[in-house]
């Protein structure tokens, strides 16, 4: 069975995760920030580079989890969820350190009297603040879509590529034309059918 699975001889799994979860992590930050703004939450990072930030982060990530993801064996959607769940919290500390970093610049006041204990504090806050809001969330949505690209997407993308490399079927009603030859008439059949006349 895990010989046949076609999932496995796809190439390059880790650029197709780091694309599909780059482009997932647009969509979950862009409902994120709309949900803290219906209720009146303040950016704190400028939409750009929150959603560059998160892109940033997924593509690295879905790159390095790809080929776990993509090549789970069959019984394969426990393990692409595990992944796909371990994928979001392996990134956690990154996004969170990168986050303290941008609103740092953003936002100096804040630190201006802050030594390396209290940013270190700041920095467990924030990692903690992430991971409830919309840490354990995201890693669930991760875990599915996960599940998704390995049992699904995959599939779609390996057949669609087997479609383009058939040759296109000849119409049977143009080979039964070609077939139809026309026989030349003789000289000799001509004349007579002159001389008839």
């Amino acid at each position: 069975m895990e010989k046949d699975d076609e999932a496995l001889s796809i190439s390059n799994p880790r650029l197709l995760s780091a694309v599909y979860f780059g482009l997932l992590s647009i969509v979950a930050t862009v409902i994120i920030d709309a949900i803290f703004y219906a209720f009146g939450v303040q950016q704190i990072l400028p939409a750009f580079q929150a959603i560059l930030l998160a892109v940033i982060i997924a593509s690295c990530f879905g790159a390095i989890f790809g080929r776990l993801i993509i090549h789970s064996q069959k019984p394969y959607r426990r393990r692409a969820f595990l992944w796909g769940f371990v994928m979001v919290l392996a990134a956690l500390p990154i996004y969170a350190l990168i986050f303290l970093y941008l609103f740092k610049t953003h936002h100096p006041e804040a630190f201006a009297d802050l030594g390396f204990n209290n940013l270190f504090v700041t920095y467990l806050f924030i990692l903690l603040y992430c991971f409830l809001v919309a840490g354990l969330w995201l890693a669930i949505a991760a875990g599915l879509a996960a599940m998704y690209l390995r049992g699904h997407l995959v599939y779609d993308i390996l057949h669609s590529k087997h479609e383009k490399l058939k040759p296109l079927k000849e119409n049977p009603m143009e080979s039964k034309d070609k077939t139809k030859l026309v026989k030349p008439v003789d000289a000799e059949q001509s004349k007579e059918h002159i001389t008839t006349k």
